[in-house]
């Protein structure tokens, strides 16, 4: 992936806004007109952040996007200097005429947050020297859906979710490269992040050969619960059990 992009890409995948542009506010059903007319003469060159939305005044345009890291490099690297104004599309609202580009470009935004995720994750692994293990192992594993997995047990009901927040690198970030056993089934955070239960303990071999170590971590599908989405149970019951 680029570190930067030119500004005429940027504007590109932003959306300019003007004067009198209806915003919407679906959480209010309310819907008012934008008076920037102040921002382009005060903030040429500039740009505010707001609740993960950047406004960046060029030319004496004003545009506004979600904020990215190759976004905030690109304005840094072309002068850009921080200041402190109002960021239309921040906080829920969204531009009533663009709304499907507006919607497109966050998408875009949150795609690139999980790809920023894994990668750094993969330079957290490389500087502690935690590495890959075999495209077929982890193949062989259940990968913990980022939305959760509900389960059923004779006593409990519960949703299980990924060990780390897969939006970004938080203090959980030691949970990478453990793994953890219980009843013939191994959970371990591989190194892009991603949370993955194994049946049998012969994986155990690989991944510390990969140097992974036990930590004391929950084991998801260890004490006979029952998952209950059909293509999610399909999956887990399509995994055999490591014995070599």
């Amino acid at each position: 992936m680029a570190n930067t992009i030119t500004m005429e890409t940027l504007k590109n995948d932003s959306v300019r806004v003007y004067n009198g542009m209806i915003d919407v506010f679906p959480q209010f059903s309310q819907e008012e007109a934008l008076d920037i007319s102040e921002l382009a003469p005060k903030f040429n060159g500039c740009y505010a952040t707001n609740n993960s939305t950047v406004c960046f005044v060029s030319d004496n345009e004003v545009f506004v996007t979600p904020c990215t890291r190759i976004t905030m490099r690109s304005l840094h690297n072309a002068g850009f200097c921080e200041k402190y104004f109002y960021v239309p599309f921040s906080n829920g609202d969204y531009p009533k005429s663009e709304q499907f580009k507006w919607n497109a470009l966050r998408e875009k935004a949150h795609q690139s947050y999980k790809a920023d995720f894994v990668s750094d994750c993969e330079a957290y692994c490389d500087k502690r020297h935690i590495g890959a293990i075999s495209e077929e192992t982890i193949a062989n594993c259940f990968e913990i859906p980022e939305n959760g997995v509900r389960v059923k047990h004779l006593y409990f009901e519960d949703t299980y979710y990924p060990i780390m927040n897969q939006s970004c690198l938080d203090s959980r970030c030691d949970n990478l490269g453990h793994y953890c056993c219980n009843n013939g089934r191994v959970v371990f955070v591989y190194r892009n992040g991603k949370t993955y239960v194994a049946k049998g303990y012969k994986i155990l071999r690989e991944l510390r050969a990969a140097g992974y170590t036990e930590s004391g971590l929950f084991v998801p599908f260890s004490n006979g619960e029952q998952i209950q989405d059909c293509v999610l149970k399909a999956r887990w019951e399509s995994i055999t059990k490591f014995t070599k």
